[in-house]
């Protein structure tokens, strides 16, 4: 991931707190871009209380998946303390030889989002938007 996203693992680590977050590492997981073929995403914001003060690490992410793999991964987070939200769901094409990216969702904040997140974390890609 870019330097400026700081990855609430490596945060963690660096406040001495040793538990390992699941999901929280990745911004975009591998298995996301793996296929060319129509991809089902979830766009989530994760919160995670610190201790010792008063603020939450705050991190957008995407998943592979749909709402109902949502219901698992938020299962998987709230037993680990953190807070999660569903911003927004669409599908990606991916094509690595080309390196680009067709995001598919609805029009709207979160696909706004769902371009920035890639954008940062794949700043070679050509990535295009379409309604979907």
């Amino acid at each position: 991931p870019p330097p400026k996203v700081a990855s609430l693992q490596t945060e963690a680590a660096r406040r001495g707190q040793k538990r390992i977050i699941m999901g929280v590492h990745d911004i975009i997981p591998p298995s996301l871009l793996a296929k060319e073929n129509k991809q089902p995403f979830l766009l989530v914001k994760l919160r995670v209380k610190q201790e010792d003060v008063d603020f939450c690490l705050e991190k957008v992410v995407l998943r592979l998946g749909t709402e109902g793999a949502f219901k698992g991964y938020a299962h998987e987070w709230e037993s680990e303390g953190i807070d999660c939200h569903l911003m927004g769901e669409g599908h990606i094409v991916h094509t690595p030889g080309e390196k680009k990216i067709l995001i598919l969702s609805r029009q709207g904040d979160s696909h706004k989002v769902t371009f920035k997140v890639l954008m940062e974390a794949l700043p070679d890609y050509h990535l295009q938007w379409r309604d979907g």
